[in-house]
């Protein structure tokens, strides 16, 4: 099965991107405060930060508006460019008001598919039947 999402569609998933983008903002805001104190050229910390603010904004908008596509192979499922093998998942917890899959893991995972979003209830409903039957299977 492939589905599609784009972030700017989904509540959880368009609040991750935009506290992403506005914790580099705050980040940037920090060093150019640290970098003033130290006695830099004013204009060039000005400059320099309404550039970085210019593009992290920019990268938020294209973020939130780019297409990400899911696939469940066989017992993986694909999240370019990561992937989970449904061994590895105990369980999951779907979150339908949210349009929301969150997968629980027997080990502590670092890399890999952890939260599935999901544009409709239609597209959620089959991802959960298919996880269903291989979190059965497994």
């Amino acid at each position: 099965m492939i589905w599609a999402y784009r972030a700017v569609n989904n509540k959880i998933a368009r609040k991750k991107w935009i506290l992403f983008s506005f914790s580099l903002i705050i980040l940037a805001l920090i060093v150019s405060f640290v970098r003033l104190t130290s006695g830099a050229e004013v204009k060039k910390i000005a400059l320099n930060l309404i550039i970085f603010v210019f593009v992290v904004i920019l990268y938020m908008l294209i973020t939130l508006g780019k297409v990400r596509y899911y696939f469940i192979e066989g017992d993986t499922i694909h999240y370019k460019p990561f992937k989970t093998k449904m061994n590895e998942v105990s369980g999951f917890e779907v979150d339908e008001k949210n349009l929301v899959i969150r997968l629980k893991f027997k080990k502590p995972k670092i890399i890999g598919v952890k939260t599935l979003y999901f544009e409709n209830e239609e597209d959620l409903k089959k991802v959960k039947n298919i996880l269903d039957d291989l979190t059965q299977n497994s």
